[in-house]
């Protein structure tokens, strides 16, 4: 049974975006995992790109992450 979920948000600027959830039933491999898509979360260039660490039952673990990074608009 999973106890610890880290979850990733994307939120693309075209409207699209998506989701990926990871349980762990060790709150150690959550939080490492939790951290590994901070790090990757943190480089990318995703419109807005959150990170989650929360329990099975929805409490937050940590606070979660949010990476806002700035869109290239075409030049017309």
């Amino acid at each position: 049974m999973f106890e610890y979920w880290a979850i990733e948000i994307q939120s693309n600027a075209d409207g699209t975006g998506g989701s990926f959830a990871f349980g762990f039933a060790n709150k150690g491999d959550a939080e490492g995992k939790y951290l590994a898509l901070r790090e990757s979360a943190r480089q990318s260039n995703v419109a807005v790109h959150t990170v989650l660490f929360i329990d099975s039952r929805g409490n937050r673990v940590e606070r979660p992450a949010v990476y806002t990074h700035p869109q290239e608009t075409p030049e017309e």
